[in-house]
């Protein structure tokens, strides 16, 4: 049985019926019947690194924000903190960049949380037992909600090839250390003595005691005790620690979409999914640039199929004629693969088949339009 997927048209002629208004309507849609009143609901964005300019427009969170609140539900914007250094690395960084962007109460009607806490280290462990994973770490805020529910700025990805709700969970709804475990194909830490302080943080933090200080008060490691959880990356004030970012493209997305399982285990029923295809980059939204669209912009999808969403995005995009003035260099008919040609060797069907195999959703959908 094929899954619904909404489709919201960028076409309107009068107030009713707005863009922003007919999201708001397969908003209600999706949330009918699965949302209770008093659900506190976790609302997954990307507020954008510095200098992008790509995100979700906050005048849209507004109107879906209005939806749930009508509703009953108690809903919060969030993300969690990036692995890399940046300007969203820690929760006050982070939340300085959102307001920065426009996310606040003059115009999202909802509190902000950085759901894994002030450093990225405040999670908790799902045991999932997959192929690459037997637990993972999902943020506090995000797994501890009632409801979540995912806005997506849909986009290219220099690993995932494409940048949808499945990347916007998996990547983005787990801790630092999480994210580091699906990067590095194996971590253990290699501190860098030029850059070591000797501030001991971690070596406080090592669940294992894999790390201590050697006689010049740097930080060294006891290989065989390490476990590759990464959360000295987390602590490491100074990049002694350095981020692996081993892992092959096909290797990080079935890592991301275990972590993704791990986010919705207890969530397939009490969880929805809206992508937006505007200002379709090559690139992710944590670049701190935001490149030329591939596609000109098409409109807004809504599901409670994971699969579904992100397959039916992909494949409206890449029916679309690719702009002349991007990043393509070749992919520009209806029917060429425009992820794979900005990206080749990241193969985004990897996420999917992989998605669908593990039991997140279904490649077989239909498109029903919001009027």
């Amino acid at each position: 049985m094929s899954s619904p997927v909404l489709f919201v048209s960028l076409r309107a002629d009068n107030e009713r019926n707005s863009v922003l208004q007919k999201v708001k309507r397969m908003t209600g849609q999706l949330l009918d019947k699965r949302l209770k009143s008093g659900d506190l609901v976790a609302v997954k964005l990307h507020f954008g690194e510095r200098g992008n300019h790509g995100f979700i427009q906050p005048v849209f969170l507004r109107y879906i924000i209005e939806e749930v609140k009508e509703r009953g539900g108690k809903p919060f914007l969030t993300d969690t903190n990036t692995l890399y250094t940046g300007f969203r690395h820690n929760a006050v960084d982070h939340l300085e960049t959102a307001t920065f962007h426009g996310f606040h109460y003059a115009t999202v009607p909802a509190p902000l949380i950085i759901a894994d806490g002030l450093r990225g280290s405040d999670f908790f462990e799902i045991e999932i037992n997959q192929k690459h994973f037997k637990k993972v770490k999902v943020a506090s805020a995000i797994h501890e909600a009632d409801f979540l529910l995912v806005v997506t700025h849909v986009k290219g990805h220099v690993e995932a090839g494409l940048g949808g709700s499945i990347k916007n969970i998996g990547m983005g709804c787990v801790a630092r250390s999480g994210k580091q475990m699906q990067h590095g194909e194996t971590f253990i830490p290699n501190p860098d003595s030029q850059k070591c302080i000797g501030c001991r943080r971690c070596i406080i933090h090592c669940p294992t005691q894999a790390l201590s200080l050697d006689k010049n008060h740097k930080a060294k490691v006891q290989k065989d005790l390490c476990i590759g959880c990464a959360e000295c990356v987390v602590y490491c004030p100074t990049g002694a620690i350095a981020i692996s970012w081993t892992s092959s493209a096909s290797l990080l997305q079935e890592r991301m979409v275990e972590h993704a399982f791990g986010v919705l285990k207890d969530k397939m029923t009490k969880s929805l999914f809206i992508n937006f295809l505007t200002d379709i980059s090559p690139d992710c939204d944590c670049c701190d640039w935001h490149d030329a669209s591939l596609v000109p912009d098409i409109g807004v999808l809504g599901s409670h199929d994971l699969v579904a969403i992100d397959l039916a995005s992909a494949d409206l995009i890449n029916r679309s004629i690719g702009l002349r003035d991007s990043s393509l260099s070749r992919a520009f008919q209806g029917g060429q693969d425009k992820f794979l040609d900005v990206h080749p060797v990241a193969n985004w069907r990897t996420q999917i088949d992989y998605a669908q195999l593990i039991g997140l959703g279904n490649t077989d959908y239909s498109l029903k339009e919001i009027k």
